[in-house]
């Protein structure tokens, strides 16, 4: 959801910390972990190692794929990422619709979805063993064919007859676009004593969903649905964009309220997760949820009323890879005119009970920074990177700041690539994890799984982005990594 701020007369809700452009359905924030499950895969005559990544929550741990082969990963930074839309990412738009559907039937037919390897290889048509190592690396390798239309390729010949059937025609696709975890929109709403204010949306994966509202007057507020009927949690499955307001009766003095949502649940595969960097050398690599525990998520929402005449401003933001920018709304819930600013360069003037919208346009890969001013003293500041299209060539890069680097568990590849139909009948050799000294070159790249230490502070205010599975590799100390997904 967006962190916003709204100007109520004399500004009950003061301007908090720059926030990123967030699209709807955020829910699970996690940090990148120095631990993969990978294999090699040969992607444009480079070897590098394709596989799961795992990301840490507050109360469990998802594991994704990489969405974005070309982008670097931030391998210094304990690299947050956030739950997301396919809108806000490379999978967004109509022309991505296909290998989307592509994608999230791999998701739900392959390993980690799958947990029984004997059979996924029997369904695949692989012959010999099957490996969680196998498994992983020819998925994320059929992932690349419709994520990058890259030719990857693994090197272990179980890992490649299950690439083979992943994105055969067997793979019907599967179009719609799984439910968020949790969100509760939009993140702010204003108004006078004695209506209902919002409508608050309620989206969630969730079969059951506990609502709550603390803050002023709380013995006089409360949640009811559109009909006025007091609302104290909904239970599943919950139905999509349902709606819930915050009744202030009249009489009731000026003031401000938070209401949160909770919810345990487990996050739909096929989620993107999104860098939360909000500078180019902060950015990392957009990811795909492959699979996840039951985890506790929430998400919260700010509401003020205030008696007498004004303006009454709200903000939000969101990125949109179709439009090629970051759509900036305003909404004023007040009875007069709000003159608004949308820095920069644009002059918007929303009249009472509506809401106007201006997309900022921003190259792809470059960071923004919009600030939107308003009546009494509004002031919202929204920044981020616009990460939205496939990187093209062969080679990713970016160098990462000097620091040690422990490589990811791989599985040693047979000599040679085997061809097509080839099988090994023999238990495969353990994996052996390596740790290259900093700066070392050669070897072979990795696509994930090198030391992600949390440095990044949280950030006062910050909105949840949302997001998804990455991938790096780390090449001469360069390094393959995410997309904003």
């Amino acid at each position: 959801m967006l962190t916003t701020s709204l100007a109520l007369g004399g500004s009950l809700f003061a301007a908090g910390a720059a926030v990123a452009a967030d699209a709807p359905g955020a829910g699970v924030s996690a940090v990148l972990q120095p631990k993969m499950v990978s294999e090699e895969v040969i992607v444009d005559g480079q070897g590098v190692q394709g596989g799961l990544f795992t990301l840490k929550t507050e109360n469990g741990e998802i594991q994704t794929y990489c969405i974005d082969f070309g982008h670097p990963v931030n391998t210094n930074a304990g690299v947050k990422y956030q739950e997301s839309d396919w809108k806000s990412s490379s999978l967004g738009g109509k022309d991505k619709a296909p290998a989307a559907a592509k994608i999230r039937w791999i998701l739900e037919n392959s390993y980690p979805q799958v947990t029984d390897l004997v059979k996924l290889a029997k369904d695949a048509g692989v012959q010999g063993e099957l490996t969680k190592e196998d498994a992983a690396a020819g998925t994320q390798a059929a992932i690349w064919k419709f994520s990058d239309d890259k030719n990857a390729v693994p090197t272990d010949p179980q890992a490649k007859q299950l690439r083979d059937y992943l994105v055969s025609d067997k793979n019907k696709g599967i179009a719609a676009e799984p439910k968020p975890s949790l969100s509760l929109t939009p993140d702010a709403v204003a108004g006078k004593p004695g209506n209902k204010l919002g409508p608050f949306t309620v989206n969630s994966s969730a079969s059951e969903v506990k609502l709550s509202v603390a803050g002023d007057a709380a013995d006089k507020v409360k949640l009811v649905d559109k009909d006025g009927k007091p609302v104290t949690g909904l239970t599943g499955p919950i139905a999509k964009d349902t709606q819930v307001f915050l009744d202030v009766p009249a009489g009731t003095p000026d003031g401000a309220a938070t209401v949160t949502a909770n919810a345990d649940t487990v996050v739909p595969s096929g989620r993107v997760f999104l860098s939360k960097g909000y500078t180019a050398a902060e950015h990392s690599q957009t990811m795909i949820l492959a699979g996840s525990t039951k985890l506790s998520v929430k998400d919260a929402a700010k509401a003020a009323w205030k008696q007498g005449k004004g303006a009454l401003v709200e903000s939000a933001a969101q990125v949109e890879c179709d439009a090629n920018g970051v759509r900036v709304s305003v909404a004023n819930t007040g009875d007069e005119a709000a003159n608004v600013t949308v820095t920069p360069g644009k002059a918007v003037t929303v009249q009472p009970g509506k809401v106007e919208s201006v997309v900022v346009p921003v190259a792809e890969d470059a960071a923004y920074d919009i600030t939107v001013t308003g009546p009494n003293g509004f002031s919202k500041q929204f920044k981020g990177v616009l990460d939205c299209k496939v990187a093209t060539g062969t080679t990713p890069t970016g160098t990462p700041s000097a620091g040690p680097t422990t490589a990811a568990p791989t599985t040693p590849a047979p000599t040679g690539t085997p061809s097509a139909g080839a099988t090994t009948t023999a238990a495969k050799p353990a994996p052996v994890a390596t740790s290259p000294a900093p700066g070392a070159t050669g070897g072979l790249a990795q696509t994930g799984g090198n030391d992600a230490t949390p440095v990044i502070a949280a950030v006062a205010g910050a909105l949840v982005v949302a997001g998804g599975a990455a991938v790096f590799v780390l090449r001469r100390r360069g390094r393959h990594g995410g997309s904003a997904a």
